[in-house]
């Protein structure tokens, strides 16, 4: 009854994560219990920089069957000169319980999308005045649950992927004054296949599973230049991209001691194509965690396991995505080759105060083309620390306290724009919420960046520096009866200019500039028709 929006089933939604306070579900405003019956659930934002987005999912149960279908739009200009984006984005979803035991769902997914540059580089001007990067895709996806017993339990996925990915460029850096187009086109067709197991015991827990992803795509680069036709266009031969790639995965939890689980699992990689920076690959991951609580209220937790960036159709997978509550994968380079490292604790002080402090490291080997077009692989490290203290001394307040720290070092033949940077992140947070619906927000964040980064036009490192304050703030308003909320707030309240390089600019959490903007959020439970 409760669907996921169309859009948070999507990964890389770009400025759609930047636009305020709006990945919230829709699950807050249905009851525990459900009956026969169709919901509507909808949502409309408008803002400054011509931004506008829409989303809608109309639901319903009735018996042993629910299905949902939903439909996201989003278009702004952005924060600059070509970082407009266009968004759409449909679903629709059938679940069926055939029997207790046994439950099948099936879905159809449509995204078109085109933006510009929309990368935060830390110089200003460094940023792609012509590029545009379309897609277009249609998504397939089967699913299958069945239990043998409460303790045994098979899942399946099944995805197939037509896909059109594009990019270009109309006024290109490459010999400017005799190129003036560079272009992309990589239609991909591609299917996957995932099946797991579950088996849990009072002393074991254990999940095993194998996946295959077979992707069909080829890739043909346009050029053209000042000569008159039909010389302006440079032909190239088309490229093969196709891919093949099996992974086998054991991830097991030991209960063996009072207060204390082991994390004790490996996984295997397995990789054929025409790719030269993936075909090849026949890599080993073992995975390591443990999770202590040597007294009430304080957890201890530490990891150690190897990954690999393998392809996946919309970056979704069955497999374990944590290690004793660390991120295995992120969106690195496919081929990545990472270990990673991290320990944490966290302190429950009392019933109102939440803390605690988590350090990780990891060490990437990613591939990369050399100066002479032949295939090669960097190191890269990244070092990753948080600390975060968390109150709530009345029911209507909430209280956050932040610290955030990022170290990057990149090898010289593949920067990606930055070489060495560090970044220290504070966020500083209340939160107020009221009976009678009303509740506000405010953040206010202190950023200070140091790094040496790689200019896209001329290649040289330069350095830079800056440190600054952000503030976002928002007023809600809930709505009578779980019928929805009124949100009007603003990121980048006071319209701070700065210079920030954003490492994940395909999920920013950064505005460069201020947006205001209004939502309206509604769930109506308009038709019990079905019910008997």
């Amino acid at each position: 009854m409760t669907p996921i929006q169309p859009r948070l089933a999507e990964s890389n939604l770009f400025l759609i994560s930047a636009q305020g306070p709006g990945a919230l579900s829709f699950n807050e405003f249905n009851p525990i219990f459900n009956r026969n019956g169709i919901t509507l659930q909808t949502s409309g934002l408008s803002g400054e920089n011509d931004t506008y987005g829409g989303e809608g999912v109309i639901s319903g149960i009735y018996k042993n069957a629910s299905f949902s279908l939903g439909g996201f739009h989003l278009t702004t200009d952005g924060f600059r000169r070509n970082a407009d984006q266009k968004d759409d984005i449909a679903n629709a979803f059938l679940q069926l319980e055939l029997s207790p035991q046994t439950s099948i769902q099936g879905e159809y997914r449509y995204r078109k999308a085109e933006t510009g540059d929309l990368q935060l580089r830390f110089f200003p001007e460094e940023f792609f005045p012509g590029q545009r990067t379309p897609q277009e895709r249609h998504t397939y996806r089967f699913g299958v649950r069945h239990a043998f017993s409460p303790t045994s339990i098979i899942l399946g996925s099944f995805i197939y992927s037509d896909a059109d990915f594009g990019a270009f460029d109309k006024q290109p850096f490459v010999a400017p004054g005799f190129i003036t187009f560079l272009g992309l086109k990589e239609p991909q067709k591609a299917f996957s296949s995932e099946l797991q197991h579950l088996f849990r015991s009072r002393y074991f827990n254990l999940i095993i599973g194998v996946g295959h992803v077979d992707r069909n795509s080829t890739a043909k680069i346009t050029v053209r230049t000042v000569l008159p036709p039909p010389d302006d266009v440079m032909r190239f031969p088309t490229l093969d991209t196709n891919l093949r790639h099996t992974n086998v995965y054991a991830y097991s939890y030991l209960n063996l001691l009072k207060k204390v689980t082991f994390t004790l699992g490996a996984s295997g990689d397995f990789t054929d194509g025409e790719s030269p920076d993936i075909k090849g690959i026949r890599q080993f991951n073992p995975k390591f965690g443990i999770t202590w609580e040597p007294i009430p209220g304080t957890t201890l937790r530490a990891a150690a396991f190897r990954v690999l960036k393998r392809t996946l159709i919309t970056d979704q997978t069955l497999e374990p995505t944590q290690v004793a509550g660390f991120n295995q994968f992120f969106d690195d380079f496919n081929g990545t080759k990472a270990w990673r490292y991290g320990g944490a604790i966290d302190r429950k002080f009392s019933r109102d105060i939440f803390g605690g402090v988590e350090f990780s490291r990891r060490d990437l080997n990613v591939p990369a083309i050399d100066q002479f077009g032949s295939s090669i692989r960097v190191d890269w490290e990244e070092n990753l620390a948080r600390t975060y203290l968390f109150w709530t001394p009345h029911p209507w307040l909430a209280l956050r306290l932040e610290y955030q720290y990022e170290r990057v070092k990149r090898d010289m033949e593949l920067t990606d724009g930055v070489k060495e940077m560090d970044t220290h992140r504070v966020p500083l947070g209340i939160n107020f919420f009221h009976s009678f619906g009303l509740s506000t927000s405010l953040t206010a964040t202190y950023f200070n960046q140091d790094g040496k980064f790689e200019s896209i036009k001329t290649g040289v490192i330069r350095s830079g520096r800056d440190d600054f304050w952000t503030v976002d703030a928002a007023i809600n308003y809930r709505l009578p009866k779980r019928y929805g909320f009124i949100t009007v707030g603003a990121t980048n309240l006071f319209d701070k200019k700065f210079k920030y390089f954003d490492t994940d600019f395909r999920n920013p959490s950064i505005r460069p500039d201020r947006m205001f903007f209004a939502r309206v959020t509604l769930a109506l439970p308009f038709s019990e028709a079905f019910q008997q």
